[in-house]
């Protein structure tokens, strides 16, 4: 195990959130979650602690130290702050599905689609990150919910959006083939992504 950090004190919020940042760059887990509770102990309203901290306890942090239910904490409380924060809805509808909460996710995938989501930090663009939405929860309805009419209309959507869409034609396609209309699930399987 590495020796902890002996960290010198800072005076804002600001100043611990750039350190974490810092310490995320170098793998330094422990000391960025030690930097960002400062920072959010000093600033309870600064989002982007909450959501860096949420994606720590998602990825970088062992389970005990983490789990769902921390990260969930995190991104519901990144969306208090900010309701349109598109990278907080998106792994919130993650975290749903992965709980186990379809329906939360379900409706989190549809505020990110039709709400009034700020899609100003994605770099893919508005249209791509919709279409991607739609896959997903297309995806959350296919698997976990089995209704595969709704999901065939949400994978007709993403490829409307953006042809490109990865997966959604053979996600389409199984959907069909599950409701035994093959024509239509061989013309998906076919059509191979660029």
């Amino acid at each position: 195990a590495k020796a902890k950090i002996e960290q010198p004190s800072l005076s804002s919020a600001k100043e611990y959130y750039n350190r974490a940042n810092q310490h995320s760059m170098n793998h330094e887990y422990e000391a960025q979650l030690e930097d960002l509770n400062k920072a959010i102990e000093l600033d309870s309203t600064m989002a982007d602690a909450y959501m860096e901290r949420g994606n720590l306890y998602d990825m970088n942090l062992p389970k005990q130290r983490g789990g769902d239910e921390k990260v969930l904490a995190d991104f519901t409380r990144v969306l208090e702050i900010k309701p349109n924060y598109s990278a907080a809805r998106w792994n919130r509808a993650n975290t749903y599905k992965t709980l186990g909460q379809y329906d939360l996710a379900i409706a989190d995938w549809t505020t990110y689609i039709e709400g009034d989501t700020d899609f100003s930090r994605q770099g893919e663009g508005k249209t791509k990150a919709i279409a991607g939405a739609y896959y997903w929860r297309g995806n959350v309805y296919q698997y976990c919910k089995r209704d595969l009419s709704k999901a065939i209309a949400d994978f007709t959507a993403a490829l409307q959006l953006n042809p490109q869409t990865e997966n959604a034609h053979r996600a389409r396609g199984q959907c069909y083939e599950a409701l035994g209309e093959t024509e239509k699930a061989q013309a998906d399987f076919a059509i191979e992504p660029k």
